[in-house]
């Protein structure tokens, strides 16, 4: 029997409060009440989507719901300093729609694609205010792994946002689905993954890309909790032009605090030292990002202050 993957939810949490162990009870009770499929829990103005007891897959504020609360999203929209002004977008899991909803209001030239593998997350879609479908928005219940392969249409940004419980989903986490991403995108086109988990589980997952997408790559962990977000362009961008493109656009989407993004990102060029062996490097360079950060809240309580504020 193979070894259940570990969550990074539960690498660095110590023991939990008294208040912790009351609403993770709420939680499992409201699973329970849904049979094990997603549930929807309300809260002091939030709205949220979980898809387990111990895994919150969206947040949202329902009177802001184009607004993204997780800073994980919020980095996710650094492809704008590579395409400022897409045409077409393929997500990788819809969840609650934060991603979608944004690019939705924010972008209205870009036509969406989203792909969820879940029906039970699909039939939330309205109690998180995703639009109905349109000419410019349109929601697929499909499994990626199956429907990227077939498609011959070329996009400027595919989000791979598609995980379970216990991280990256394996079948969209080889070396043949990343080349079907490569080859759905344009010449100038961008990945954005998002993940999570121990080093020794992410680096081959980053050596594959770094190979596809010929060392266009680049990760940070999020400032508010332990996911890795992933930017592989099939185009060169040098950094003094994704800074100038940061402040650029800075104004019309100031909440993404898009000039933060490029002064933080790590990447490794061929001729770093220690490159001879890349998974190495990348190893390295993942120990020093996943570490235990003070910054990430530790309770329920902590999290909710943390969107709130």
């Amino acid at each position: 029997m193979s070894k259940p993957r570990q969550s990074l939810s539960r690498l660095f949490l110590n023991k939990p409060p008294a208040d912790e162990v009351i609403h993770r009870k709420r939680l499992q009770a409201l699973s329970d009440q849904h049979q094990g499929k997603p549930f929807i829990l309300d809260d002091d103005g939030l709205r949220m989507m979980y898809l387990t007891p111990t895994c919150m897959q969206s947040a949202m504020k329902l009177n802001e719901p184009h607004r993204l609360l997780c800073a994980y999203s919020r980095i996710m929209m650094g492809f704008l300093l590579f395409n400022p002004a897409p045409k077409h977008i393929i997500l990788i899991g819809l969840g609650g729609g934060s991603l979608v909803k944004y690019c939705y209001h924010h972008l209205p030239d870009c036509r969406i694609t989203a792909i969820e593998i879940n029906a039970d997350v699909i039939a939330m879609r309205e109690q998180f205010f995703v639009p109905p479908d349109d000419e410019r928005l349109t929601v697929i219940h499909a499994d990626a792994a199956e429907w990227l392969p077939q498609q011959t249409e070329q996009a400027d940004v595919i989000f791979l946002d598609a995980y379970d419980t216990e991280g990256l989903v394996p079948a969209l986490n080889n070396a043949a689905f990343y080349a079907h991403c490569y080859r759905n995108l344009h010449a100038c086109g961008v990945l954005i993954a998002n993940v999570w988990g121990k080093p020794s589980t992410l680096s081959p997952m980053l050596e594959m890309l770094y190979t596809q997408f010929s060392h266009q790559l680049r990760w940070l962990k999020s400032y508010d909790s332990y996911n890795l977000i992933v930017f592989a362009s099939k185009q060169q961008t040098g950094q003094d032009q994704l800074i100038t493109n940061a402040k650029k656009l800075n104004g019309a989407h100031e909440s993404l605090r898009l000039t933060k993004i490029p002064l933080h990102w790590h990447l490794i060029t061929p001729s770093a030292p220690g490159c001879e062996d890349m998974i190495d490097a990348i190893k390295q360079s993942l120990r020093g990002i996943l570490v235990t950060d003070p910054n990430v809240p530790q309770s329920y309580a902590e999290w909710k202050l943390s969107v709130q504020a």
